[in-house]
């Protein structure tokens, strides 16, 4: 078989601009320190990088949602511990009401005084807000103040829903970020607001007798006894929320970096394989341009 000059020089740069992109190739890969340059360079390892990137992304967004998850339950926390505080006191104030030292005028106003003071703290923790500016405890209707005073009727209403803001924080899992004033302060039967604005309004009429007077503190000292039996649940509900959101950004953690391991194995250089791969392709280079040169200079003339 015979081979033109033209035949010749075609294979020769063929094989020489082959050698070059080896080349070009293993400095590119070095310089960005990645095996793949182009998804064709390792069709089955860009499918994995994909769903792998894929999933860092959803963790990333977890692990968000958990960060500030885990500031609402904390503010939460806080307001179910300054109300748990709240009714204990106001239970000591209610249990003191019988006592003949109390039996006064004095007495009675200087523990209703105390009372009103408790229910306005209630009121407000009721009535907080994020720092956003929505009401926490309203449900879902954040931007409506749970608790107020109806001026018809003078009584403590709930003018927010009952509903959960539910928040992914895994695949399969999604836990509320807030709980609702009526499941705390409503619940079971108890309106612990106006049980204790009607106990600060017998406390503080004189025509009240000891009958009356007995039966609201009898009803106070049972709605009080409810509301720190709902506020202590939801408490534990939320700490244990709080204890699982830890586990679960543990878990994510965990996952993560597996994970960046994984990307790694797929997508990083192995630089000693690289550099051999180079210096393959820099020889053959150097090769071809060397037969290339010698069979330039080939002619018959220089052999007559």
């Amino acid at each position: 078989m015979r081979l033109s000059t033209a035949q010749l020089n075609s294979v020769m740069l063929t094989s020489m601009q082959t050698s070059t992109t080896g080349v070009n190739k293993s400095f590119m890969q070095m310089s960005s320190g990645e095996r793949m340059l182009k998804p064709s360079d390792d069709p089955i390892g860009s499918v994995q990088l994909m769903m792998l990137d894929r999933e860092q992304a959803n963790i990333s967004q977890f692990q968000k949602n958990i960060s500030n998850l885990e500031a609402q339950l904390g503010q939460t926390e806080s307001h179910l511990d300054a109300s748990n505080n709240a009714v204990l006191r106001a239970q000591e104030l209610v249990t003191s009401v019988l006592n003949a030292s109390n039996s006064t005028e004095e007495g009675r106003e200087a523990i209703a005084t105390e009372l009103d003071s408790i229910l306005d703290q209630l009121v407000d923790v009721a009535n907080s807000k994020n720092p956003n500016g929505d009401y926490i405890f309203a449900g879902t209707q954040t931007d409506t103040q749970p608790v107020v005073k109806d001026p018809a009727t003078g009584k403590y209403i709930y003018m927010g829903n009952s509903d959960q803001r539910m928040v992914q924080v895994a695949e399969s899992m999604t836990i509320p970020s807030n709980q609702t004033a009526d499941a705390i302060f409503f619940s079971g039967g108890s309106d612990i607001f106006n049980t204790l604005d009607q106990l600060v309004t017998d406390l503080r009429d004189p025509s009240i007798d000891q009958g009356g007077l007995t039966a609201s503190v009898t009803s106070a000292q049972s709605n009080l006894d409810t509301t720190m039996s709902t506020i202590n649940q939801v408490w534990t509900d939320v700490g244990g929320q709080r204890n699982a959101l830890a586990r679960i950004e543990g878990s994510h953690a965990d996952n993560k970096l597996l994970n960046n391991k994984l990307i790694g194995e797929v997508k990083d250089l192995d630089y000693s394989e690289a550099i051999l791969e180079m210096n393959t392709q820099m020889a053959a280079l150097q090769a071809t341009q060397m037969t290339y040169s010698k069979i330039q200079n080939l002619s018959l003339f220089k052999l007559m």
